[in-house]
């Protein structure tokens, strides 16, 4: 029987990424998909900020933005009663090259460190596989089914077959799965874990298809998204030839049988000239999050753990979120220097991260009903004084909950308070809220990201384990740091936990980090924080390590 360190099931983005990052830390792991090849629906159409600085650390985002959309792009959301119609109202949101430039220029540590990226699941997931069927230290299995579980004190013995018919079954023993699947997942189906949460009230109908009729599809302008009064929603996904449409419907109706092409030209409001229909598809979206996320040396990741619908795009990013946090954690664990406490840590930190996730798309998906909701159908797109006035009515509305896509606070801010993995401190929790990003260091946050003297992103001087940044600022106050510094590291390398020291003694940084030290996780985040070391070193090591 073969034996492997990580089972991963589903070679979707999350699986892919799990995969990268397990290597990252010299991990092997061998991923098992059912299906012979990748996507063909786009779904996922943006990677965010907060992922992109998560494959930073992977060194994929420059690839990723090699195969996206180019950066000059915009990322403008357009409110319309259709293309033969009036453009209602307007989300402008910078391109990659502009968002850049504004990160660059930031020094108070609002902003990320990388820029977000548009890019289709399809072309996502093909570009990853691709380059995970390249590592040697990933076997990516396609066209093998999950027939079954079953699991002791020393590892995870999975069935499986290629055929998917239940014959020609064989055997792989591996440390720990992590259940990657999707929405349907076999791993979670076989652990017996419910989910919490229901379908949203609407049915969907999915057209993509290939077009060149810029005259048609960018008469009121070049466009990421267009939210449509009928309702439907048009997505650019290459800013070449290749759209997707989104058409809505209550519930209880059947759409299946509605002629894509005409759909097409329903949703939109004109003539379109369409070269080919890629794939079409019929689907009610779901907010969903999975009472548990593991069941002994089995783990669950991405939409197998949580399900959202498409507004604000947090599906597949808190997916990557799952798979940096996950990953790290069993690199530790089989490497030797992570204890129990680090995997049982996972679903208390990424659990709730899901739950406000889920919840907050709900909030975005509600903006649209209520602008569509103070619709006149008389004068939505009546010419005059009076239809002028009505939609510059609903564009106020409009306006006022420009959250969708730009709530830095969701997609950089949320900080691991329940983790018994982070120090944790007593007094009152820095300020939070969905839309800023406030830069802090507390306990279990991400910290802020900012550019030094050499040009370089702070972030992208941090090594792959942890990281101690010391900031001391005053001589004698530098001197004490030093010395608690060092009894931190001493501590780390009698239990083999990796560590990087790093020095910043700019002016500025050690105001933004807020104290003399603070020591990062390979994730990035806030383990433990101080200007002297604590009264137990080797405690605190344990603690961060998950060995206690």
């Amino acid at each position: 029987m073969t034996e492997i360190p990580v089972l991963i099931v589903g070679a979707g983005p999350v699986g892919l990424v799990l995969a990268q990052e397990l290597r990252h830390h010299g991990i092997a792991s061998t991923i098992v998909e059912r299906n012979l090849d990748t996507t063909r629906w786009p779904k996922m159409d943006i990677t965010n900020c907060r992922s992109m600085e998560l494959l930073r650390r992977l060194r994929l985002d420059e690839a990723l933005r090699d195969v996206g959309v180019p950066g000059h792009f915009s990322f403008d959301v357009l409110f319309s009663t259709g293309l033969a119609g009036h453009e209602i109202a307007r989300w402008p949101l910078a391109s990659v090259d502009e968002m850049r430039e504004r990160i660059r220029a930031c020094t108070d540590g609002t902003l990320p460190s990388q820029p977000y990226q548009r890019c289709s699941q399809e072309i996502f997931e093909a570009w990853m596989k691709a380059l995970c069927e390249r590592d040697p230290l990933i076997d990516v299995q396609s066209g093998t089914r999950l027939e079954s579980l079953t699991q002791d004190e020393d590892g995870v013995t999975a069935t499986l077959s290629d055929s998917g018919d239940g014959r020609g079954t064989r055997t792989l023993r591996a440390r720990y799965v992590v259940g990657c699947d999707g929405a349907t997942s076999a791993v979670r189906k076989a652990l017996g874990i419910e989910l919490d949460g229901g379908p949203v009230p609407r049915i969907a109908r999915l057209v993509h298809f290939k077009s060149r009729d810029l005259a048609a599809l960018h008469a009121q302008g070049q466009f990421w998204h267009i939210f449509f009064s009928r309702p439907s929603t048009l997505i650019s996904q290459d800013e070449v030839d290749t759209w997707t449409l989104q058409n809505y419907f209550p519930p209880e109706f059947d759409p299946s049988g509605i002629d894509p092409y005409e759909l097409i030209e329903r949703g939109v409001g004109r003539p379109v000239k369409v070269d080919r229909i890629l794939v079409t598809s019929v689907w009610r979206g779901n907010i969903l999050v999975a009472r548990r996320y593991r069941e002994g040396r089995v783990f669950l990741a991405g939409d197998s753990a949580h399900q959202n619908i498409p507004t604000g795009g947090y599906g597949m990013n808190t997916g990557v979120g799952d798979a940096v946090d996950i990953g790290w954690k069993l690199a530790a664990r089989i490497n030797g220097w992570g204890g129990p406490a680090l995997l049982d840590s996972y679903e208390a930190e990424r659990r709730p991260v899901a739950a406000r996730n889920v919840k907050r798309s709900g909030e975005h998906a509600e903006v649209h009903t209520r602008w569509r909701a103070l619709m006149d159908p008389q004068l939505i797109d009546e010419a005059g004084e009076r239809g002028q006035a009505h939609r510059a009515m609903i564009a106020q509305q409009i306006r006022r909950d420009d959250g969708e896509n730009q709530d830095l606070g969701i997609e950089l801010g949320y900080r691991y308070n329940e983790s018994a993995v982070i120090a944790h401190e007593g007094g009152a929790e820095p300020a939070w809220n969905t839309r800023q990003y406030i830069p802090s260091t507390w306990p279990g946050a991400r910290p802020p990201s900012l550019f030094l003297a050499d040009g370089v992103n702070l972030f992208d001087h941090l090594g792959s384990g942890f990281t101690l940044l010391e900031l001391g600022g005053a001589a004698n106050a530098k001197a004490s740091s030093t010395s608690a510094a060092d009894s931190i590291a001493s501590a780390a390398q009698q239990c083999g936990l990796p560590l990087t020291r790093l020095t910043v003694s700019e002016p500025g940084v050690r105001e933004l980090y807020e104290r003399d030290l603070v020591l990062l996780r390979p994730d990035h985040h806030v383990a433990w924080r101080g200007n002297t070391a604590p009264g137990n070193v080797p405690s605190l090591i344990n603690l961060v390590r998950g060995a206690r």
